[in-house]
């Protein structure tokens, strides 16, 4: 009996180590460029590649598009939480209305998208804040439902369309894109995630984890 007991307090001992611990993946955009409904032919209008733009400008909107490449997340992982992160180097005007997320549903170029020609997005999933980040800040948005479903392959992965609305003014972030001039404040997604595979190789004391 005793010899019972303490197998089985081993075994309880042993459950934690045995389940599978989160991981966390900091992914950068593998493509981004914003646009303007003022000026629709234009690819990164007036502010060139390394920053992005969303909101309201005048009578005018930025508007982003966003994407990330998956692959670094193992197969067969569980996606726990996934978190955009972008940094606002200065806001113009006041914050009103809500920051929009939306899934894009079409392919795009980071070279060619404009206003006139880009690609379509779905109010499913939409996302909706009115906590705008103030100039020097990071702006945090949970978009987990969304990796969850691109990483699973439900949804096709053509990344995020962030837009505003209800805005009564100017109020418009300029974010530093990926190819933005400090690298620390390249926007980027934050993964974090389970793999219940990593332990396949793991072995305590001629134990081994499956």
């Amino acid at each position: 009996m005793k010899r019972i007991t303490l197998l089985i307090l081993f075994l309880v001992t042993l459950l934690p180590i045995l389940q599978a611990s989160a991981e966390v993946v900091v992914l950068m955009p593998c493509k981004d460029a914003f646009v303007c409904d003022c000026i629709p032919g234009a690819n990164n209008p007036g502010l060139g590649n390394q920053y992005l733009g969303q909101g309201r400008i005048g009578n005018c909107y930025h508007r982003t598009f966003i994407q990330w490449d998956l692959s670094d997340i193992p197969d067969g992982a569980t996606i726990d939480s996934a978190v955009y992160r972008i940094y606002c180097g200065q806001l113009n005007g006041s914050p009103s209305g809500e920051m929009a997320y939306y899934r894009v549903i079409e392919d795009w170029s980071e070279t060619t998208v404009n206003y006139a020609n880009m690609p379509d997005h779905t109010e499913d999933g939409a996302i909706f804040t009115t906590d705008w980040p103030s100039t020097g800040t990071w702006k945090s948005v949970d978009i987990t439902d969304s990796v969850v479903d691109w990483f699973a392959g439900v949804l096709d992965n053509y990344g995020l369309y962030c837009h505003s609305r209800n805005c009564t003014s100017t109020s418009d972030c300029i974010y530093y894109s990926s190819r933005g001039p400090y690298t620390s404040y390249r926007p980027r997604l934050i993964v974090t995630y389970t793999d219940p595979t990593a332990l396949d190789n793991v072995t305590w004391g001629g134990l081994k984890a499956h």
